[in-house]
């Protein structure tokens, strides 16, 4: 099974109509237990200190396809114009905007709510504390990246033991280059100090998370089973009494 983390501003894409068709298939592959999704208290904290803009851009979104229909319809004639106006006419009123807005974005939220939640630590909250501090990557350039550094110690930490997740993390945010080590285009490794390995693949783009799954889960199969060739070696080697 897959396992992903989107970072805030994924959760805010998915409540564009443009983005739909992705929403569609990660709800889908939820329910068919294809992916566990993993939020944490900060990531919610986020979402609703942005959910009021979240709201209000997306019913100024849904006014400027309005407007688009209603410069289309000028191209139809007769029936077939009526019947195009009669089906955009919900989309004229403001109210009407912004109850379809809010009731997208609740849509989302309650998904959001429904998946497995993780809480941050106070250890937690204290390392990235003091990595900040004595500006420690990915606090070298004084960017305010604590939330962010916050969120991904965060997931790692919580599955490095939760098998197999440790093996297919994905973690799905639009600004991974600010915990990124330029020189290596790994994670910076003092995010993960003091953690067992984990293999998290970061992504910019939640398409690009879906189409990995296959991909990972054959990697994973392969991974198992040279676990299982080193074990069956493990206890040959015990029964020669090596």
């Amino acid at each position: 099974m897959i396992t992903l983390v989107l970072d805030t501003n994924i959760w805010i894409y998915l409540t564009k109509e443009i983005f739909h068709e992705l929403w569609t298939k990660l709800k889908e592959e939820k329910e068919k237990e294809g992916y566990t999704v993993l939020v944490n208290d900060i990531i919610l904290l986020e979402w609703e200190r942005n959910k009021a803009k979240t709201i209000s851009n997306l019913a100024d979104s849904i006014k400027t396809e309005y407007q688009s229909a209603k410069n289309l319809a000028k191209f139809l004639t007769g029936d077939a114009k009526n019947k195009f106006e009669e089906s955009i006419a919900n989309y004229k009123d403001e109210a009407k905007r912004i109850q379809m807005a809010t009731e997208r974005v609740e849509e989302v939220e309650q998904f959001m709510r429904n998946c497995k939640l993780i809480e941050v630590t106070e250890a937690q909250k204290l390392f990235i504390a003091n990595l900040a501090m004595k500006k420690e990557p990915p606090f070298q350039n004084n960017k305010n990246n604590f939330n962010d550094a916050l969120i991904f110690r965060n997931i790692c930490e919580a599955t490095e033991d939760a098998f197999p997740f440790a093996h297919d993390l994905i973690y799905v945010s639009n600004n991974p280059d600010d915990l990124i080590d330029k020189q290596t285009k790994e994670v910076h490794v003092s995010l993960t100090e003091g953690l067992k390995p984990i293999n998290v693949k970061n992504v910019t783009e939640l398409g690009e998370a879906l189409k990995l799954a296959p991909e990972l889960i054959e990697d994973f199969d392969e991974w198992l089973e040279d676990q299982l060739d080193q074990q069956a070696q493990y206890e040959y080697d015990i029964a020669r009494g090596k």
